[in-house]
C-alpha cells in the first residue's frame, strides 16, 4: 500500500470526519500530511493517531479563510517535508438549515468565505510550488448537493456548485502545468458534522436517501480521494467523483 509514496499532501478540515479520514489514508499510503484544521483539540489527535501509526504528518492550527493559512500550510509543506504535490480543500463550515431569507448577510459571507474563498486561496499558493515540482493534483471537496438540492442548505449548495466549477476552470488553465483539478462529492456520510443536524442517531441513518439504503463512511470518501490524489488518475481532470451511494440517481 504505496500509491502516495513520495508525495507531500496539504488536507484542511482535518481534525475530523472526512477529512481526518484522508489524512490517515494518505499517510498508509505513503504521503507526507499537512493537516490544517481550526479545532487544535481533534487535530492533535489525528496528528498522534498518524504519527503513532507510524505515518508522517504535521498538525497547522488555523482559519482557511485567511491568506496566511494558505502561504503558511505550502511553505510548511515545503519546509517540513520538501515539496507539495497534492491539495485537497474539504474545510466546510456549517448553518443551521433555515431559507436564506432568515440569514444574515455576515453570516453568508462567512460560510463563502470557509466554504469556497479558502479553495481559491489554497490554489492561488499551491500552484506555483506544485508547478516546481513538476505538477499535481488539487482536490475539492464539493458534495452531491451541488448537483441536487436540499431544504434549508442555500448557502451550501451555491458554494459547493461554485466548487465544481471552479474545478472545470482550474483545469483548463493549469493542465500544461501538469497540475490536475478534480471535485471529489461525497453523498450523506455519517460524520458528527451530519449527525449534528438529527435529534437522535436513528433519525439520521433514516434520513440517507441513498439508493443503498445507508449513510456513507468517512474512508468510503477517503479511497476516492487517494484515487484523485494518485497517478491512477493521471487521465483525469476537470471532473467530479461523485460518491454519494446512488442520492442523486433518480
Amino acid at each position: 500500500m504505496a500509491r502516495l509514496q513520495g508525495k507531500v499532501a496539504v488536507v484542511t478540515g482535518a481534525g475530523a470526519g472526512i477529512g481526518a479520514a484522508i489524512c490517515r489514508a494518505f499517510a498508509a499510503e505513503g504521503a507526507a500530511v499537512v493537516a490544517v484544521d481550526i479545532a487544535p483539540g481533534p487535530l492533535e489527535g489525528l496528528v498522534a493517531d498518524v504519527t503513532g501509526a507510524g505515518g508522517r504528518i504535521a498538525g497547522l492550527v488555523a482559519d482557511v479563510a485567511e491568506e496566511a493559512t494558505a502561504e503558511a500550510a505550502v511553505a510548511r509543506a515545503v519546509s517540513e517535508f520538501g515539496g507539495l504535490h497534492v491539495l485537497v480543500s474539504n474545510a466546510v463550515l456549517d448553518l443551521p438549515l433555515a431559507p436564506l431569507t432568515t440569514l444574515s448577510l455576515a453570516d453568508w459571507r462567512r460560510t463563502f468565505a470557509v466554504n469556497l474563498d479558502a479553495s481559491f486561496l489554497l490554489s492561488k499558493h499551491a500552484i506555483p510550488v506544485m508547478e516546481r515540482g513538476g505538477g499535481g493534483s488539487i482536490v475539492l471537496v464539493a458534495s452531491q448537493q451541488a448537483r441536487v438540492a436540499r431544504p434549508g442548505r442555500p448557502w451550501y449548495c451555491a458554494a459547493k456548485g461554485a466548487l465544481v466549477q471552479l474545478a472545470k476552470a482550474m483545469a483548463v488553465d493549469h493542465a500544461d502545468q501538469n497540475i490536475r483539478v478534480n471535485t471529489l462529492s461525497p453523498g450523506p456520510i455519517e460524520t458528527g458534522r451530519y449527525l449534528k443536524n438529527f435529534a437522535t442517531l436513528e433519525a439520521a441513518r433514516a434520513s440517507h436517501h441513498t439508493l443503498l439504503g445507508r449513510l456513507g463512511r468517512a474512508d468510503e470518501i477517503a479511497g476516492g480521494a487517494v484515487f484523485l490524489a494518485s497517478d491512477e488518475s493521471s487521465f483525469m481532470t476537470g471532473s467530479d467523483l461523485l460518491i454519494d451511494g446512488g442520492y442523486t440517481a433518480v
